[in-house]
C-alpha cells in the first residue's frame, strides 16, 4: 500500500510539472496610434503553432518557458517578444512604408479580417473621408467614393432622402436597398440618417450577397457595415467642432425671357398684354410702365416696369443655413459624443433640428469582455406639405412680376389671395407664399438604438459572443391646413369666380416601430503547421413590430382652432399594426494554407414568419430556406517565384465567390385576407365589416432567389503606390413576386405570384494612386472608381411580355430593368424621325405607348483627389453618370402650358419646321425641310399635341457633378504648447458646387425622383415631378479644436 501511494504521488507530481510547462498568456496587439490590430498572426518562434488576434487586437495562447512570440500582420513590421514572467503581453507594431490601402475589412457579422483573405469585393471608407465635406448624413459622405454603389438623392430640402443600391437591383417590385449593420447588429436602413457621421471609424461596403450570404435574405442586397469610434487607448481626448454651411439654389429650369403676361392673341398671332393674366403669352418686353393686376380696394393702381426680372424666381427661395456642433470625449474604454444640427431650408419657413448623443463603453476582465453602445437621436421639423403648389406658383409667375414683393399675405392685400395680381391660380392655392404657410407638417421623431455585447474567450482558439440589439423609433406629427375666406373686394374684381377659399383640416399621426435582435456566435481558429482553420457557428432571432395610428378630419370648417375637436362630421381613423419574426441558424468555415490560399463556405438557414400561408396550415419547410455560399482567394505573389520580393508587382490576388440568397418580398400580413370597417358602419351600435384586401392569398409563396457569382483580381505595384482592383459579377434573379390580375368573379382583383426572372451583371474598377506624386512635403493621392451595370428581363408571367410598375417604368422581356414606355408621336420606323402632315406640318400622337431608354444609369465614374502640403489638405470628389434617361413631364408641360419655358419661346413663337421630321411623299418618307407648322406659339405649346406627348419631356439622364471640394489647414501643434490645446484645424467646404447637364435636360437634377407628392426611394426611378424643389449647392466653413 505504501509503495502504491508513493508511485501515485510521483505520477501526480510528474503530470503537474508537465502541465505547468504550458501556461496561458493573453495579450493585445496595437498600432502606433494605439488602435487594436485585428487578424494579426501570433506564432511561437521556431514552430508552426499559433493563433490570431480578434477584432480589437486581443489574443490568448499557451506557451512554454523560454518561448517567444512572433507578431506579424499585412502592412506592419514583424516583431518578436519574450513571454517569460509575463501573463499579459502588450505589443505595438509599426506600419510599413508600403501599406495596402485597406489592410482589414469588417465582415457582415462584425468580424474584422485581413482584406487579402476574403474572396469577395469590398470597399472601406474611413470616417475622415466621410466627414471631410461636413455632410450631415452618411449617404452624402459616401457618394462618389465606392464603385458599384449608387446613391440617389431624391430631393432637396431639409431631409434630403437618398436611395441606395449596390450593384443595381435584384427585385422588380421589392426592396433593393442594402442592409445596415452597426457594430455587428443589423438595424433598419432608415436609421442611417440618425447616426452621427463624426462617430464613424469606418464604413465597409459589402457589395453582393456573396459577402453577406451568412445573413440569408437580409443580406441579399449587400450591406453597409458601420464601425463606430471607440475610446482612445493612448490618452484622454476631447474634440470640439463647429461647421456652418450656406445652401443656395444650384439650378433652375430654362425659362424664356422675352414675353410677359397675356393669353389672347391679335390678328397677326402676336400675344397681347393682360395685367391680371398668370400665363406668359403676352407681347414682348419693352421696358414700359404697365399696370399689374386689378385696381386695389380703393381704386389704387399698381404699376410695374414691363421688363424681365432676372433671377426673381430664384429669389423666392432663401439662403438656407446648416449649423452643426459636435463634441466628443474618449478615453480608454469610454466614448461619449454629442451633436446638434440646425437646418433652415431654402423653402422659406422649412426647418429641421437634429440632436443626438452617443455613449459607448467597454470593460475587460481576464477572459471576459462586455461593451455597451447606446445612441439617442431626436429630430424636430416644421415643413410645408405643399411643395408642388409652391413650385407651380413660383414657376408660373410671368417674368416681369416682382414675386418676392408678395410675401406678407396676412397683412398686405396685394399679397393675399384677395388682391394677388392674378385670379387664375385657384387650383394652385392662389399664391406660393400663401400655400406654403397654410399647409404645414410639424413633427418630432425620437430614435434610440444600441446594443449590449458580451465576449468570452473560452480557450485560446475559441471565442463566444452574444449581442442584444434594440432599435426604437417614434414619430408624432400634425399636418394642418389653415382656413381662408375671401373678402368682398375679391368678389368685386373683374372675372372673379365663386370661391369658398380653403377649409381647415388636421391629421394627427403616430408612427411607432421597434426591432429586437438577439445573436449568439461561437468563433474558432486553429493552426496546424501551415494549415489554418477558422469558423463561426451562430443563431439569431429578430422581432420587428410597427404601429401606425392616424386620426383627423378634412373638414374643420373655417375654425381657426385647428383641432379634431372642432370637426364637422365624423373623423377619419386608421390603425395599422404589423409584426414579423425571423430566426436564423448560420455558419462559416474558413481554410487557409500557408497564408496564400483561402477558402470559405457559408450557410444560413432562415425561418421567416412573412411566408406563413393565409390558412395558417404549414410545415417548417414552407417558411424556411437554406442559403449557401462559398468564396476563395489566392495570393499569387506569395507563391510565384520572382514576385514575393518584387518591387514592381508586389501584390497579386485573384478571388471568386458564389452564393444563393433570397429576398422575402412581402410585407407582414400582405398575403392574408384582411377585414376593415364596412361602408356606412358602424350603424348605430351595430358593427359591420368587409374584406379590406383585394389580393387573393397565395399559399405557396416563396422568396425571390438570387444566384450570385463574382470573380476579381487585385494588383499592387511599386510597393503598393499603385493599387488596381477589377471585379466581374453576374446575378440571376428568379421567382420574382409579381402582382397578377384576376377576374372579379374570384372575389379579388389580383394575386401575388412567383413568376418573373431577370439577370444583372457588371464590371467594377478601382484604381488608387497613393501617392500619385510625392515631392518633398507635397503629396498627391488620386483614386478612380468606375462601374458598368447592365440587366435584362428574361421572363415574366406566362403570356405576358411587359409589366408596368409606375412612373412610366416598365419591365419588358428582353430589355433592361427598367425602361420607359410613354406617349410619343408617330415615327418613321426606319429613321426614328417624327412623321408630320405634308400640308399642316403638324405631328400626330401615337395612341400606343412607345418604348425608350433605361431608367437606371449604366455608367458611374467617381474621381477622388487629395493634395497635402505643409498642413494644408485640398480634397475634391467628382462623379459622372450616364446611360439612362429621365422624364420631367409634370413640370415640363406646366411650364410649356403657361408659356414660361424656354421651349415655349422657340423659333420666336412663329411657325417652324418640326425638328427631325419626315412626311409621306409618293409612298415614301422624305426629310422635312420646308413644311412649316400650322400652329405655333401658344396654339402649339399650350396644346395637347405638345403637352400630352410625354416624350417631349424625356431627356438624357447624364451628368457631371462636383460632389465635394474642401480645403483644410491643420495648425502646427507647437503653437499651442502649454495652452491645453493638442491640435486645431480650420476648413472650407463645398458640396454639389457645380452640375453639368446635356442640352436635352432643361428642367432639373437627373437624380431627383418623386412619386406623386412624396419623396420616392422605390424602384420606379427617373421621373421628376413638381414636388421636387430646385437642386441646391452648399458652401461653408468649419473649425475643430482637440484637447
Amino acid at each position: 500500500m505504501r509503495r502504491f501511494l508513493t508511485l501515485f504521488t510521483v505520477l501526480m507530481l510528474t503530470s503537474i510539472f508537465a502541465f505547468a510547462q504550458d501556461r496561458l498568456v493573453t495579450g493585445k496587439v496595437v498600432d502606433d496610434k494605439g488602435n487594436g490590430v485585428p487578424a494579426a498572426s501570433i506564432k511561437i518562434a521556431g514552430t508552426n503553432k499559433g493563433t490570431s488576434t480578434d477584432s480589437d487586437g486581443s489574443f490568448a495562447i499557451k506557451v512554454k518557458k523560454g518561448e517567444q512570440l512572433v507578431i506579424s500582420s499585412t502592412g506592419y513590421e514583424s516583431k518578436t517578444v519574450p513571454t517569460d514572467g509575463q501573463s499579459f503581453v502588450g505589443v505595438t507594431i509599426a506600419t510599413t512604408s508600403a501599406t495596402m490601402q485597406e489592410v482589414v475589412v469588417t465582415t457582415a457579422t462584425g468580424q474584422i479580417r485581413q482584406k487579402s483573405s476574403v474572396g469577395f469585393s469590398t470597399a472601406t471608407v474611413k470616417g475622415s473621408e466621410l466627414t471631410q465635406a461636413k455632410a450631415t448624413n452618411i449617404a452624402q459622405g459616401l457618394t462618389g467614393k465606392v464603385s458599384g454603389a449608387t446613391f440617389l438623392q431624391t430631393n432637396s430640402g431639409v431631409f434630403q432622402d437618398t436611395r441606395i443600391t449596390l450593384r443595381g437591383i435584384r427585385s422588380l417590385t421589392g426592396n433593393n436597398q442594402p442592409m445596415l449593420i452597426v457594430d455587428g447588429v443589423p438595424i433598419s436602413l432608415g436609421y442611417l440618417n440618425s447616426i452621427n457621421p463624426n462617430d464613424i471609424a469606418t464604413a465597409d461596403i459589402l457589395k453582393s450577397a456573396g459577402s453577406t450570404a451568412i445573413y440569408g435574405s437580409d443580406g441579399v442586397n449587400g450591406a453597409i457595415v458601420i464601425t463606430t469610434r471607440r475610446g482612445s487607448k493612448n490618452r484622454p481626448q476631447v474634440s470640439v467642432s463647429h461647421a456652418v454651411q450656406f445652401e443656395s439654389i444650384n439650378y433652375m429650369p430654362q425659362f424664356q425671357n422675352r414675353w410677359g403676361s397675356g393669353y389672347a392673341q391679335d390678328g397677326n398671332g402676336n400675344g397681347t398684354y393682360e395685367p391680371h393674366e398668370q400665363q406668359s403669352w403676352g407681347d414682348e418686353f419693352d421696358g414700359s410702365i404697365r399696370q399689374l393686376g386689378d385696381p386695389g380696394p380703393n381704386g389704387e393702381i399698381y404699376t410695374q416696369k414691363y421688363a424681365y426680372l432676372q433671377g426673381e424666381r430664384r429669389r423666392f427661395y432663401d439662403v438656407g443655413t446648416t449649423n452643426q456642433t459636435d463634441v466628443s470625449f474618449s478615453t480608454g474604454d469610454f466614448y461619449l459624443s454629442g451633436q446638434n444640427v440646425d437646418i433652415k431650408g431654402t423653402v422659406p419657413g422649412d426647418k429641421n433640428t437634429r440632436r443626438g448623443i452617443t455613449f459607448k463603453a467597454e470593460k475587460e476582465y481576464n477572459r471576459f469582455k462586455a461593451s455597451l453602445d447606446v445612441r439617442y437621436n431626436q429630430q424636430k421639423y416644421n415643413v410645408t406639405t405643399s411643395n408642388t403648389l409652391i413650385w407651380y406658383g413660383v414657376a408660373s409667375a410671368p417674368g416681369q412680376v416682382p414675386l418676392t414683393d408678395f410675401w406678407d399675405w396676412r397683412n398686405d392685400v396685394r399679397a393675399s389671395p384677395n388682391g394677388y395680381y392674378t385670379l387664375y391660380l385657384s387650383n394652385q392655392e392662389y399664391t406660393p407664399y400663401f400655400t406654403k404657410d397654410i399647409n404645414r407638417d410639424i413633427g418630432k421623431t425620437d430614435d434610440i438604438f444600441g446594443n449590449i455585447e458580451f465576449k468570452y474567450k473560452a480557450a485560446s482558439w475559441l471565442n463566444l459572443t452574444y449581442r442584444l440589439g434594440l432599435s426604437v423609433s417614434n414619430t408624432g406629427s400634425t399636418v394642418t391646413k389653415e382656413p381662408f375666406s375671401f373678402s368682398d373686394y375679391y368678389f368685386a374684381r373683374p372675372e372673379a369666380t365663386a370661391q369658398t377659399g380653403t377649409t381647415a383640416a388636421i391629421q394627427n399621426y403616430n408612427d411607432y416601430s421597434n426591432r429586437l435582435t438577439s445573436l449568439f456566435m461561437a468563433d474558432f481558429i486553429r493552426k496546424f503547421n501551415k494549415v489554418g482553420l477558422n469558423g463561426t457557428l451562430g443563431y439569431s432571432y429578430r422581432d420587428s413590430r410597427s404601429k401606425l395610428q392616424k386620426t383627423g378630419s378634412d373638414n374643420l370648417g373655417k375654425s381657426q382652432f385647428l383641432s379634431i375637436a372642432t370637426r364637422l362630421g365624423e373623423p377619419t381613423v386608421n390603425v395599422d399594426n404589423t409584426t414579423s419574426r425571423t430566426q436564423r441558424f448560420f455558419g462559416r468555415v474558413g481554410f487557409d494554407y500557408d497564408r496564400w490560399l483561402f477558402l470559405e463556405v457559408t450557410g444560413s438557414y432562415d425561418m421567416d414568419s412573412r411566408l406563413v400561408p393565409a390558412n395558417k396550415i404549414f410545415q417548417l419547410k414552407d417558411i424556411s430556406f437554406f442559403y449557401p455560399g462559398a468564396s476563395a482567394s489566392i495570393l499569387l505573389h506569395e507563391i510565384i517565384p520572382g514576385l514575393k520580393d518584387n518591387n514592381t508587382l508586389n501584390f497579386f490576388k485573384v478571388r471568386g465567390a458564389i452564393a444563393k440568397t433570397g429576398n422575402v418580398n412581402i410585407s407582414p400580413f400582405a398575403n392574408e385576407v384582411a377585414f376593415s370597417s364596412g361602408t356606412f358602419f358602424p350603424f348605430g351600435s351595430l358593427p359591420g365589416y368587409q374584406i379590406g384586401s383585394t389580393i387573393y392569398p397565395n399559399e405557396g409563396l416563396k422568396p425571390e432567389f438570387v444566384n450570385t457569382k463574382e470573380v476579381g483580381i487585385e494588383l499592387g505595384f511599386l510597393k503598393n503606390r499603385i493599387n488596381l482592383e477589377a471585379t466581374y459579377y453576374n446575378q440571376n434573379n428568379t421567382d420574382q413576386v409579381l402582382n397578377v390580375q384576376l377576374s372579379n368573379t374570384t372575389g379579388a382583383t389580383s394575386a401575388l405570384l412567383n413568376a418573373g426572372k431577370f439577370t444583372n451583371k457588371g464590371l467594377e474598377f478601382d484604381l488608387k494612386l497613393t501617392p500619385l506624386v510625392k515631392l518633398g512635403e507635397a503629396e498627391i493621392d488620386f483614386k478612380i472608381n468606375y462601374a458598368n451595370q447592365d440587366s435584362k428581363i428574361t421572363g415574366l408571367i406566362d403570356g405576358v411580355n411587359e409589366l408596368g410598375i409606375g412612373n412610366y417604368n416598365y419591365a419588358v422581356v428582353g430589355s433592361p430593368a427598367f425602361v420607359f414606355k410613354t406617349n410619343d408621336y408617330y415615327r418613321d420606323s426606319a429613321t426614328g424621325k417624327v412623321i408630320v402632315d405634308p400640308i399642316t406640318g403638324m405631328p400626330s400622337q401615337n395612341p400606343n405607348l412607345t418604348q425608350f431608354g433605361r431608367t437606371l444609369p449604366k455608367h458611374i465614374l467617381g474621381l477622388n483627389l487629395s493634395i497635402k502640403w505643409k498642413g494644408f489638405t485640398l480634397g475634391a470628389v467628382a462623379e459622372y453618370r450616364s446611360g439612362n434617361q429621365i422624364i420631367a413631364d409634370q413640370l415640363g408641360n406646366f411650364l410649356d402650358d403657361n408659356g414660361i419655358s424656354a421651349r415655349s419661346g422657340s423659333y420666336g413663337r412663329r411657325a417652324f419646321v418640326f425638328p427631325n421630321s419626315v412626311y409621306l411623299d409618293n409612298g415614301k418618307y422624305v426629310n422635312n425641310t420646308n413644311i412649316y407648322t400650322q400652329n405655333y406659339g401658344r396654339l402649339f405649346y399650350n396644346n395637347d399635341i405638345n403637352t400630352d406627348v410625354t416624350s417631349n419631356y424625356l431627356a438624357d439622364g447624364s451628368f457631371w457633378k462636383l460632389r465635394e471640394l474642401t480645403l483644410i489647414y491643420d495648425f502646427p501643434a507647437s503653437i499651442f504648447k502649454g495652452k491645453g490645446i493638442k491640435g486645431a484645424s480650420i476648413g472650407f467646404t463645398g458640396r454639389n458646387l457645380f452640375m453639368w447637364l446635356p442640352k436635352s435636360n432643361q428642367w432639373t437634377d437627373p437624380e431627383f425622383t418623386a412619386n406623386g407628392n412624396n419623396s420616392y426611394t422605390g424602384n420606379a426611378v427617373g421621373l421628376s415631378t413638381a414636388f421636387n424643389q430646385p437642386p441646391t449647392r452648399f458652401m461653408g466653413a468649419n473649425v475643430t479644436l482637440n484637447f
